[in-house]
Formats: C-alpha cells, sequence, structure tokens
C-alpha cells in the first residue's frame, strides 16, 4: 500500500516535468461508463510515454434486492467520486499503465425486513420477528483510495478515439447498522443487550467485508483529442 502512494505522486511529477521539458502533445477531452456509474475527464498526453488524468463519476440511486440469514434487504447504492490518475505508456503506443488515487463517497444503504411469522438471530440472540422489524446496513467506502490499472486509449494521434480501463480500487468499506425500536426491545426481553447483539452481528459482517480489500473497475469510454 505504501508503495503504491507514493507511486502516485511520482508518476505524476514525471508527466509534469515532461510538460514543461517538451510541448504538450495532445490533450482530450472523454467520457464513458462504467463500474463507477457514468463518468467524465480531462487528459494530457505529454510525449510519447507519459500523461496525466483527471475525472469524475456519477452513479444514480441504483436499487438492490438480496436475502441473507432469513432477512430480505432492499436499498440502493450511490457514489460520486473524482480521480487523479498518472499514466505510462511503455509501447509509446495506446496502451497504458495507470495509477492513482480516487476520492469522494460509495455507499450503499440496505432495509432488512425478517420475514413475518419466523424468527431472526441477532448476534447471540433469537427473537419473533412481526411486520415492524427491521434491521439496516450501511457499507461505505474509504473516503481516498489508490487505484492500480491497464487501460487502452488516449493516444497522441487527434480526433476521436475509443478507451478501455481495466483496474481495482484498494480499500474495505465500513459496516454500520441500526435496529428498529420493536427488535429491540424483543432482543431485550430475552434479557441481552440489542446494542451489544447488534455489534456482534455486524462483527461478522465486518469480517467478510475485510476480505474484500479491492474492488473491481471496468469502463469503456468515447474521447475527443486536439
Amino acid at each position: 500500500m505504501l508503495r503504491i502512494r507514493l507511486l502516485v505522486p511520482a508518476v505524476v511529477a514525471l508527466a509534469a516535468t515532461a510538460g514543461l521539458a517538451s510541448p504538450v502533445a495532445a490533450q482530450s477531452l472523454y467520457g464513458g461508463v462504467g463500474t463507477a456509474g457514468l463518468f467524465a475527464g480531462y487528459g494530457h498526453r505529454y510525449g510519447e510515454t507519459l500523461g496525466a488524468r483527471a475525472e469524475v463519476s456519477w452513479l444514480p440511486s441504483a436499487g438492490r434486492t438480496f436475502s441473507e440469514d432469513g432477512i430480505d434487504y432492499s436499498g440502493d447504492v450511490k457514489s460520486q467520486r473524482f480521480a487523479a490518475l498518472g499514466d505510462w505508456h511503455p509501447l509509446r503506443g495506446t496502451f497504458r499503465l495507470s495509477v492513482g488515487l480516487s476520492g469522494g463517497r460509495s455507499s450503499g444503504n440496505f432495509s432488512g425486513a425478517p420475514s413475518s411469522g419466523s424468527t431472526v438471530t441477532i448476534g447471540g440472540a433469537t427473537v419473533p420477528v412481526g411486520p415492524a422489524d427491521r434491521y439496516d446496513v450501511k457499507a461505505e467506502l474509504p473516503s481516498v483510495m489508490p487505484y492500480v490499472g491497464i487501460g487502452w486509449g488516449h493516444a497522441i494521434t487527434k480526433g476521436w478515439g475509443l478507451s478501455a480501463d481495466v483496474g481495482v480500487l484498494i480499500g474495505s468499506p465500513k459496516v454500520t447498522g441500526t435496529l428498529s425500536p420493536s427488535l429491540r426491545a424483543k432482543i431485550a426481553a430475552t434479557g441481552r443487550d440489542p446494542d451489544a447483539e447488534l455489534e456482534r452481528e455486524l462483527q461478522t459482517v465486518r469480517d467478510t467485508a475485510a476480505k474484500i480489500d479491492v474492488l473491481p473497475v471496468l469502463s469503456l469510454g468515447l474521447s475527443y483529442r486536439w
């Protein structure tokens, strides 16, 4: 992780140095769609090997539903991020290696409704559930995440072109949750602490989330260079 963070400013600094030594070979505006939603950006290609880009991405509220441990979850995923990227074109063509930093907010908010008439286990407490009982979970990515990837596009030649990126954002989500008042009361009636049982339940989710330390990024775009 430390090596990646040190490499990002190094690549950007090299690109800036190249820009001082020679005129900008190409500039571009680009946009497209990917796993982070819609994106748009501005890029410089410094000579044949180095480049730098700045882009923003936006994923509007996208509905998601799933079930786990007898609980039906529904909610949405949102993302608003920006990125500063350095590109190295080792073959002096469109293929590139990219590193950078992505900042912003990416989160998923899910409201869980246990099946009415059944029981649910929160932590170590098993209680009957009804329509008013809910278990809500929020997963949020770090505000700043390193990026490493490869890509194609943003050539020196002027005009329209396609671009594609395949990479990963590095970081694990932060997981928090809440219980509805009715579900808290039922857990308390068993003689257990609702907050302690909620924390135990969330910890199992966090243990799983901690194993997911990279987020895949795929994108396809269109650019115009001048």
